[in-house]
């Protein structure tokens, strides 16, 4: 009986051995919480998006689709620098051909000369200055600190952001947004699926655009419909992608200007996680015109001066003052005034046209075209003003087409 006790006692021994070697005891290191996945699932959304900003920066590409009747698709690409609060940005718009004039118009935007708002534009944003470059133009225009030119107008300002430098990204809508479920992903990543509310979503958009989704009573006192969201993140912890399904901002009540547009989505993708190398951030290059001195109201502009007609701004009374040296849209050939009370829009036009039915500088007929006063610049003013100018380059700012 000694020697069965003694292999028992002996195997016993051995096992308490093998488990203090699998035990280091209290002391032994635990591996390190993940900064984002050992967090409440309440809070790893706003986690990432914090951990995505300490990476330093990241390229961005963020593509908005209106489709329906034809498609109209916005690419944005660019690169942010989080450290650095600055960014910079092309943005190009593709419409097909049938995609429905109104809603072209109000999409580009619609200046003081034929066709639509410039299909590709330029920007580089930081804290203090927006500098914008048209497609059509040869120069920047630089806005800085508070942009209003113009009563209740401020559309620049939509290229500026809070999460990153550059605004109008899903970035924006990312740090109120509590998940509902989440699913594994190859790689060691993880997809979310939550939402954001509606009001959240119209701040994506230039002020002037909003006007064109769902009435204001919705989103003032009345609740609305949550936006559909999808986020991904690495095994790093950093935002990679970011999908919203935008559909429940059309206004279906009505027969707006989008009423032919059916879906609205907006994707983004981030990546090249990193501070920027140098030159990553493009600078405005060869011209740059301070805005504050070359944008004006067209009624401002003297007879004889020269201007361009997209500035960033989005709003068809606004043009840019330039040599008439050089390429420009249109020159100022008249100023009129327009006395006594605002008679109503039909009336200030047919006024106008009368006003300027004598304007020539040997342009073609079909070159010559004139503005007015809006009810509220007419009250402001005390009378209103009837603009003349001669569209120099018809082909400047055409409607944008794919085959």
């Amino acid at each position: 009986m000694i020697r069965p006790l003694t292999r028992t006692a002996a195997a016993l021994a051995g096992a308490v051995l093998l488990l203090s070697a699998c035990d280091s005891g209290p002391g032994a290191a635990r591996p390190a919480p993940h900064p984002v996945f050992s967090e409440p699932l309440a809070r790893q959304v706003n986690l990432a998006l914090r951990h995505t900003q300490q990476a330093g920066g990241a390229g961005l590409r963020q593509t908005v689709t209106f489709s329906g009747k034809g498609r109209a698709v916005q690419t944005l690409t660019g690169r942010l620098d989080f450290a650095g609060s600055r960014g910079s940005a092309t943005s190009r718009w593709q419409l097909t051909p049938d995609f429905p004039r109104a809603a072209r118009e109000t999409i580009l935007g619609t200046p003081q000369g034929p066709g639509t708002g410039d299909a590709v534009g330029r920007y580089t944003v930081d804290t203090q200055t927006i500098h914008y470059r048209a497609g059509s133009a040869g120069y920047w225009l630089r806005y800085t600190g508070d942009i209003k030119p113009l009563w209740g107008i401020d559309s620049i300002s939509h290229l500026r952001g809070t999460e990153g430098a550059i605004g109008g990204t899903l970035l924006e809508v990312l740090s109120g947004v509590r998940p509902a479920a989440q699913r594994a992903l190859d790689g060691g990543g993880r997809s979310y699926r939550a939402d954001f509310p509606l009001t959240e979503a119209l701040e994506l958009f230039p002020y002037d655009l909003r006007g064109e989704f769902v009435p204001a009573p919705l989103y003032d006192h009345m609740p609305s419909a949550p936006v559909p969201l999808t986020v991904e993140v690495d095994r790093e912890g950093r935002i990679t992608r970011a999908r919203a399904d935008l559909t429940v901002l059309l206004d279906r009540k009505t027969e707006g200007a989008l009423a032919g547009v059916t879906a609205l989505h907006a994707d983004l993708v981030l990546d090249g996680f990193g501070a920027p190398e140098a030159g990553a951030i493009a600078l405005p290059d060869g011209r740059v015109l301070d805005a504050a001195s070359a944008v004006t109201p067209a009624s401002e502009a003297r007879a004889g001066e020269c201007m361009d007609f997209n500035t960033g701004m989005r709003y068809s009374r606004l043009v840019a003052r330039v040599p008439c040296a050089g390429p420009h849209d249109g020159k100022v050939l008249a100023q009129h005034p327009l006395t006594g009370a605002y008679p109503g829009t039909e009336d200030a036009r047919d006024r106008a046209g009368r006003a300027c039915a004598g304007a020539r500088d040997g342009s073609r007929p079909g070159d010559l075209w004139y503005t007015w006063s809006s009810r509220h610049d007419w009250a402001a003013r005390g009378e209103g003003r009837a603009t003349c100018y001669a569209v120099s380059r018809p082909g400047a700012t055409p409607p944008a087409r794919t085959a």
